[in-house]
């Protein structure tokens, strides 16, 4: 049976709820009823929320090492706006390594649950998992029962081809973060495919030809992209 988390909060839920707050600030502050920059000296609250949503609802080791990266770029930037300390990344930047390692160590990239379901099947490619950081990665999938997965990439890039791949329920949903990196699926000109991301100074393309049948399975690609970018095409 396939359990859902009751307290999920998405990415674009975050987002929203930091555009409003920073919003609400600003019109505050032009109305001389308070000095924002007292208060949107925390801004980086906003990425330690995000990294800590994205290591508790992530199914896969590479979106918990996403949102530990994104956790940890929040904290620094936190700890140094409140003039804790004036350590920054110059110095603590071999803890990406450090998060590398482990995430390498506890097969990051391994199969095992997707959506809070059991995601082993007869097709043990019907669910793709890949994140790049300061790289490139290049997968391409034929599953004749695709489902889904995640994406990620850091400053880096990935290239997936679903374009020999199809879909047997009614859809298949990927879920994608592009922090300074891009990713690229090539999917059937059959899909029909839905973008439901989040782009924050990023953006989501969809280049994917649009097909006749109302019928035609769905692909719906979620996410954030953050200074980066997500392109889906045939």
């Amino acid at each position: 049976m396939e359990r859902k988390s009751l307290f999920y909060v998405s990415g674009q839920a975050i987002m929203g709820a930091a555009a409003v707050l920073i919003g609400v600030f600003l019109l505050l502050d032009n109305l001389d009823v308070l000095d924002a920059r007292l208060y949107l000296r925390f801004w980086p609250l906003i990425l330690v929320v995000f990294g800590a949503v994205r290591i508790l609802h992530s199914p896969h080791g590479g979106g918990r090492f996403v949102g530990a990266v994104i956790l940890l770029i929040g904290a620094v930037l936190l700890v140094r706006a409140l003039g804790v300390t004036s350590i920054g990344f110059h110095e603590l930047w071999p803890l990406l390594l450090v998060l590398i390692g482990v995430s390498m160590l506890l097969g990051g990239t391994a199969r095992g649950k997707f959506l809070g379901g059991d995601r082993t099947t007869p097709d043990s490619y019907s669910v793709i998992s890949a994140f790049a950081v300061l790289g490139g990665v290049q997968q391409s999938n034929n599953s004749q029962d695709f489902r889904g997965g995640e994406l990620s990439a850091i400053m880096g890039g990935c290239e997936i081809d679903l374009r020999q791949a199809s879909i047997q329920g009614e859809e298949a949903v990927i879920s994608t973060f592009a922090m300074w990196g891009g990713i690229k699926i090539k999917v059937p000109p059959t899909w029909n495919v839905i973008v439901q991301g989040v782009p924050f100074m990023g953006g989501f393309d969809d280049k994917s030809v649009k097909p006749n049948d109302p019928s035609s399975k769905r692909f719906i690609v979620k996410g954030t992209a953050i200074m980066g970018g997500v392109e889906v095409t045939n």
